[in-house]
């Protein structure tokens, strides 16, 4: 049955909406042009220009404490790599330097590492000769030497060269935090340097930006380059610029020291307390005011011409949501753009005509989907059949009923029924079931599933053609979005053992199967083996026999293991379980070992007898099984299932232990760039190298996971315990993460020289989110953690952003 859409009332009609916008357009407009607001022009252009200039200003200002931070942090890095023994040799100390290919990119006149008494032991570029030079004389150098707090210079004129420098300091410290030398990153102001973008730039046509310290009242750098290190104007002059220099922020007029009118706008630059600065002439900045009150008086005589064209732009603009479906519609249908949902601009026509594409287009959608997770899940059981036994998924629906969504081949030969009669439901494999074991055997599933641990369990099946078969169920639970649960594991025909073991109570019958076998006397020396047992150990029966059976022994279990079993042949005279065993040749294998001891008619014991089957591929499939639950398959990295449980774990340690704990997003920036260029296969080999790379920066107690796609989370713990020193270490961490992916990638090319390599620069972004005693939940610290990392990303990516409420409403 056709599907129809519902009438639309007449007042939301595309015709009626269009009338009455034309009648609307023509009336407002005649009364538009009776409005005068002329008198409120130039106040409120006024304050709109202002508020540029100081949003110009502050953007400004943001982007150079950004640099500064990154280069003051490089050079406490540095400062905390150098140890005691090495400042002692101060060669080692100027190969270190020169290992340091990122110092001359940040400082353009290299670096310089001092002694206690502020005197050079090591320098970069080595041309200069500062070696030997003593610095500890300078005043803001002696503060650091002395409190060992990290510092930034006002401009300085060199003492050998008389180039005006700004320099960077942090303190080296010894192991008792005493401070033991500086390491300076010097920048000549006179030459190409990362101030140069506020330099080179002008605001307006005749405008400058300056940056100024406070202190000194000496101009830093300008667009104006004869004010470099030039005083401002003194105190009194100016009244506006002494108010920068107490510390105001925000725009001001005055006229300058030269006679002239000046806009201004001041913001403090953080990290050093500097001042940047725009000035631009008052009859530049207003001349915008002044032709837009010449233009008001053009504008209402032209208010009826205006009425017109209004009305024709009404009619476009109503018409518009058509044109745009349209034109995606045949982008879509030319492979420009991907399949998508078409905008619904309104609810009228044009929004229901949206909405049925839309409904199609996510009915197409689902069906592909739905054929791709076939598809996908026939690629799975060829991998798999080849494997012994039943690999499964097994899902418990709120009904109590259970379904297959997964199974491998095997189930054919075990149940004799096929996998995809069993998607939809366990009905046919649970009719199999004897009576008598259904109560244990959903007992031990429901016990699994209400505390999520492994389920095993021995059960037996009537089989319409192979009649009564043991089975062993070995499977993971893991708890399903929905509240339901889902296993995934092993289902294996455990019949033979099962009979073996029966008969091995009675008398050895069976003696030669393909189970290994021995028996000893009561003293436990062996006097028989079989044919499969020298195949399985290596061992010929010559070799074995007058032998006690710890000859086998792997070293993987200790006595109290060996106690328990003997205990139980004691007591029960039989014990079953999985024994690691080490064959001739050195190899280790796990056996499924059920021994028995044959008793007399007084009830005492004279032989054992012992049968064994080598389940080590079982146990590798086990193992296989787990990782992949547990591990992201390509970066070999924790995935999510197990960061969460990590993350846990944490949050119940930092409570334990009165610490601090941080939690970092990191997004590659420009990631789908690399997939579309080269392919995902390239895309990958970035993936596994960012993963070695995170590994490299971080300490054996924290974790990096892989959430999926190019997304990465790392969990730092047992930071300090005072929250701002705890931020400290994860912002120096984060920091230095962002420093090591930044640096450039050797991929080797897929395309159309394949084989060659490819140089590739890649950044990050990371949102940091601490988290400590009072911290809310796991997913709303998750939360916190994202919203940062979606603040690096819009603060221009390749940085790093530490979540704070404010943050929430930018988002």
């Amino acid at each position: 049955m056709p599907l129809r859409l519902p009438a639309l009332p007449r007042w939301r009609a595309l015709r009626t909406r269009v009338t009455v916008g034309i009648l609307l357009t023509v009336v407002l407009t005649l009364w538009a042009g009776t409005l005068g607001m002329g008198h409120f022009l130039r106040q409120d252009m006024e304050g709109t220009i202002s508020a540029q200039q100081f949003s110009t200003v502050s953007l400004a200002a943001r982007e150079v404490d950004r640099s500064i931070r990154e280069r003051l942090t490089t050079v406490e890095n540095m400062a905390a790599a150098i140890r005691p023994a090495m400042l002692a040799e101060p060669s080692q100390v100027q190969d270190y330097l020169g290992r340091r290919l990122l110092v001359p990119l940040l400082f353009n006149w290299g670096a310089i590492v001092t002694d206690r008494e502020g005197r050079a032991v090591a320098s970069i570029p080595e041309h200069l000769g500062r070696v030997g030079t003593a610095y500890g004389d300078i005043d803001f150098l002696r503060q650091v030497l002395d409190d060992g707090v990290s510092r930034i210079s006002d401009p300085l004129r060199g003492r050998r060269t008389g180039q005006p420098v700004v320099t960077m300091a942090a303190a080296i410290k010894d192991s008792r935090g005493q401070v033991i030398g500086l390491v300076l990153g010097v920048t000549n102001l006179a030459m190409p340097n990362f101030l140069d973008d506020v330099s080179a730039a002008k605001y307006g046509n005749t405008g400058d930006f300056i940056i100024t310290a406070p202190l000194s009242r000496v101009y830093v750098t300008s667009s104006d380059k004869r004010r470099v290190m030039q005083p401002g104007p003194a105190p009194g002059i100016n009244p506006v610029y002494d108010r920068y220099i107490g510390g105001y922020e925000g725009s001001g007029q005055a006229r300058s020291s030269r006679g002239v009118v000046e806009l201004s706008s001041s913001r403090i630059i953080p990290s050093t307390g500097w001042l940047m600065q725009s000035v631009l002439p008052a009859e530049e900045a207003f001349a915008p005011v002044r032709e837009m009150q010449h233009h008001l008086i053009l504008v209402s005589l032209a208010l009826t011409l205006v009425a017109g064209g209004v009305a024709a732009w009404w009619l476009r603009h109503q018409l518009k949501p058509l044109e745009e479906a349209s034109g995606l519609l045949d982008a879509m249908r030319s492979g420009a753009l991907p399949r998508q949902p078409l905008p619904v601009r309104q609810e009228d026509e044009i929004g229901q005509l949206a909405h049925a594409f839309n409904g199609l287009l996510a009915a197409i959608v689902a069906e592909e989907a739905q054929a791709a997770e076939h598809a996908a899940n026939r690629r799975l059981r060829k991998i798999v059949s080849h494997v012994p036994g039943v690999v499964f998924q097994y899902r418990l629906h709120g009904d109590g009923s259970g379904s297959f969504p997964f199974a491998s081949d095997a189930i054919q030969d075990i149940f004799g029924v096929s996998a995809e009669a069993v998607e939809a439901s366990a009905a046919q494999v649970r009719a199999l079931m004897l009576p008598e074991d259904g109560d244990r055997l959903f007992a031990s599933m429901q016990a699994s599933a209400r505390e999520l641990v492994p389920w095993r369990v021995e059960y037996r099946i009537q089989h319409p053609e192979a009649g009564l078969k043991w089975l062993l169920v070995d499977a993971v639970p893991e708890q399903d979005e929905d509240g339901g649960v889902t296993w995934y594991g092993f289902i294996t025909d455990v019949t033979r053992a099962k009979v073996n073991e029966a008969e091995l109570r009675i008398a050895a019958t069976t003696f030669e199967s393909q189970e290994g076998i021995f028996i000893t006397d009561a003293d436990n020396r062996i006097i028989r083996v079989n044919r499969a047992f020298s195949e399985m150990t290596g061992y010929s029966d010559v070799e074995a026999l007058g032998r006690n059976p710890s000859f086998l022994k792997s070293g993987r279990h200790d006595q109290s293991f060996y106690k328990a079993l003997w205990d139980s042949l004691a007591r029960e005279g039989c014990w079953r379980g999985e024994i690691w065993n080490r064959r001739k040749n050195g190899e280790f294998y796990a056996a499924w070992t059920i021994i028995s001891a044959v008793r007399d008619e007084a009830g005492a014991t004279t032989h054992y007898v012992a049968a064994f089957t080598d389940v080590t591929e079982h146990k590798a499939a086990e193992e296989q099984i787990q990782r992949l639950a547990f591990y992201d398959p390509l970066t070999n990295l924790p995935n999510r299932r197990l960061f969460l449980d990590r993350f846990d774990q944490a949050l119940a340690a930092v409570i334990r232990n009165q610490e601090q704990g941080a939690l970092m997003f990191l997004d590659l920036d420009q990631f789908k760039g690399l997939n579309d260029r080269y392919g995902h296969i390239m895309g990958d080999e970035l993936l596994v190298e960012v993963a070695r790379r995170l590994c490299l920066c971080l300490r054996g107690v924290d974790t990096v996971a892989r959430l999926g796609g190019d997304e990465f989370v790392v969990m730092l713990q047992s930071l300090d315990r005072g929250e701002g020193q705890a931020a400290r270490q994860a912002t120096g961490v984060a920091e230095k993460i962002r420093i090591t992916l930044a640096e450039p990638y050797l991929l080797t090319s897929r395309g159309e020289a394949e084989g060659d390599v490819v140089r590739y620069s890649c950044t990050a972004s990371i949102g940091i989110c601490l988290f400590g005693n009072d911290s809310p939940g796991r997913d709303e610290l998750i939360r916190r953690a994202d919203v940062a990392m979606y603040a690096a990303k819009s603060a221009g990516r390749n940085t790093v952003r530490t979540y704070v409420p404010e943050l929430d409403r930018l988002a």
